[in-house]
């Protein structure tokens, strides 16, 4: 028999997620209904790992980011007996990985380490569902496109050939994640990336997304055979938050339904989140994403103008939602 509620813990590089997912008897699966029913603690993991290994102070951070969110699901009646939680990029590497688990035990969850093979089917499972919702409100989209979850340790790139038959001709994790891409080339505090730091981070995104042959054999041009791009995590949801605060449009009139950002508003914002302005928006509305944002926005430039699209469709689900689909 399946439980009403469920909590899933994704615990990322960036940020720690508490999600509650209810049963929904209509579509048969559980489903996240609201933003109230998730909690998001802005950990930045990621940045006490030093040569494979997760300082002390990085499992105290763990340890206070499990204990909000225990106290978030306990507060909305879900018991840890019905907590899945698991770590993606954020843990993969780690040697004292099992320090991390004992860390999670003593809140009563067992961490669950996924490997890139398994978060990428996770993402494809999430996206493949949220887009037959998508299209049976009256949405169309193609069989064949490129999608990314950009984390912050790492972006998984995926090239899938057929919805319908599920098949993804190709995928890989990379270390493309804001705060790792942020760690590695910008200097101070990440919120106003000079132009030499943005090019060196568009250089290295591509040097990575090329190791991908489907990728490394399309050409560079924007053009309407361009394959679809579709994207996913936090940071691309923070972007069209400030964006609609900032009155700019990521709706596609052709896609009822659809949430889609521009290539050339993305490039336009570069400019606006790095001056004074942007970034006291950012701080104001988006404080957790501050150090990670403008990186963010040049890793998703990158990657578009690489494959010669004009834009990017938005998806709301994603490896919570592919990990529920597999495994609850």
């Amino acid at each position: 028999m399946k439980k009403d509620a469920i909590g899933i813990i994704d615990t990322g590089s960036n940020t720690v997620l508490g999600v509650i997912f209810r049963w929904d008897s209509e579509k048969n699966c559980y489903r996240c209904f609201s933003l109230e029913d998730g909690l998001t603690v802005h950990a930045g993991l990621i940045r006490y790992v030093e040569n494979g290994v997760m300082s002390a102070d990085g499992l105290k951070q763990l340890g206070e980011a499990l204990c909000q969110i225990h106290t978030f699901f306990e507060g909305h009646g879900v018991c840890p007996e019905d907590v899945r939680c698991f770590a993606t990029a954020s843990l993969r590497g780690v040697t004292n990985f099992s320090e991390a688990a004992e860390v999670a035990e003593n809140w009563g969850y067992q961490l669950e380490l996924l490997s890139g093979e398994e978060e990428a089917a996770c993402d494809f499972e999430g996206m493949l569902q949220e887009m037959g919702w998508m299209e049976q409100a009256g949405a169309s989209f193609p069989e064949q496109g490129v999608a990314l979850d950009m984390g912050g340790g790492s972006g998984q790139l995926l090239c899938f050939t057929s919805r319908k038959q599920k098949k993804l001709a190709d995928f890989r994790s990379m270390p493309i994640g804001c705060l790792a891409v942020k760690k590695r080339l910008v200097s101070g505090d990440g919120s106003a990336p000079s132009e030499q730091e943005l090019q060196e981070i568009d250089g290295f995104i591509r040097s990575q997304i090329e190791q991908i042959p489907m990728i490394a054999a399309l050409p560079e041009t924007a053009s309407a055979d361009a394959p679809a791009f579709f994207v996913m995590g936090g940071t691309v949801k923070t972007i069209v938050r400030l964006f609609e605060r900032l009155g700019w449009s990521v709706t596609d009139p052709n896609c009822p339904g659809s949430v889609t950002l521009q290539a050339e508003d993305l490039q336009k914002s570069l400019e606006y989140f790095r001056s004074p302005d942007g970034i006291a928006m950012v701080s104001r509305y988006e404080t957790g994403r501050r150090e990670t944002l403008v990186t963010g926005i040049q890793i998703l430039l990158s990657i578009c103008r690489r494959i010669g699209a004009r834009q990017m469709t938005v998806l709301q689900s994603g490896v919570r939602e592919g990990y529920v689909l597999r495994h609850c």
